[in-house]
């Protein structure tokens, strides 16, 4: 009898041994992949990535998809030259079609340089965001830059652009806040263009493959955290 093992001590050992192996099998458990989203972005030429010699890998656009995960559906909608009326016409329907979980929106430039009434960008603005906000995606609105620094506006003087683009990112931060959408800064925070040239092109308007890469870091610092670096 006295080489037994009292029940109690026993019970104690056998339990130890079945959590030492079920923390064994927890720790191999591999830890499961996040879903795939589809991110689906609606734009003109920066969207595009025109500037860069490799738009596919360079522009900001497939940058920030990169952020997103392995196995992010892009879907690139953006059209050189576009204006917010025509994006409503060829944009809105494809991004609504493809279910996004992640949408981008950065339609101002173009129209800001052709002069188009503001009362009516705001008012095809509020029709876009809220056409996105049915699908129930996360939507990311960019507003217009400090482009008062680029050597393209040079001629117009740069208060008067400052005060101009001041007047057009009121209206469209009113539009995503009306919409549900998340207001993306640029004005705010991609203020260092002014001291970073290598940021601009050669043809002085469209980003360079770096001004690319750190406006998707400004869109990834929007994204919400489960989001930002699945990459």
């Amino acid at each position: 009898m006295s080489g037994m093992v009292p029940p109690t001590l026993f019970s104690m050992a056998v339990l130890l041994a079945a959590l030492a192996v079920g923390c064994a099998r927890t720790g191999s458990t591999p830890r499961p992949e996040p879903k795939p989203i589809t991110y689906v972005a609606l734009g003109a030429s920066d969207s595009v990535g025109v500037g860069t010699r490799r738009p596919d890998v360079e522009g900001w656009v497939p940058r920030l998809s990169a952020r997103l995960g392995t196995g992010t559906r892009t879907v690139n909608l953006g059209v050189s030259g576009s204006t917010l009326d025509q994006a409503l016409l060829e944009q809105l329907g494809p991004a609504r079609e493809a279910r996004p979980d992640v949408v981008t929106v950065w339609l101002a430039v173009n129209d800001f340089n052709a002069r188009r009434p503001l009362e009516q960008y705001g008012a095809e603005l509020n029709q876009l965001l809220a056409a996105l906000n049915g699908t129930g995606a996360l939507v990311l609105v960019g507003n217009i830059p400090d482009i008062a620094a680029l050597p393209v506006y040079a001629s117009l003087g740069q208060p008067t652009v400052a005060a101009e683009v001041e007047r057009w990112n009121r209206v469209i931060q009113q539009a995503a806040a009306s919409n549900g959408a998340t207001l993306v800064d640029l004005y705010a925070q991609w203020q260092e263009l002014r001291n970073h040239p290598e940021y601009v092109s050669a043809d002085g308007f469209h980003p360079s493959a770096e001004g690319y890469q750190r406006l998707a870091d400004v869109f990834a610092e929007s994204l919400p955290p489960d989001l930002r670096n699945r990459g």
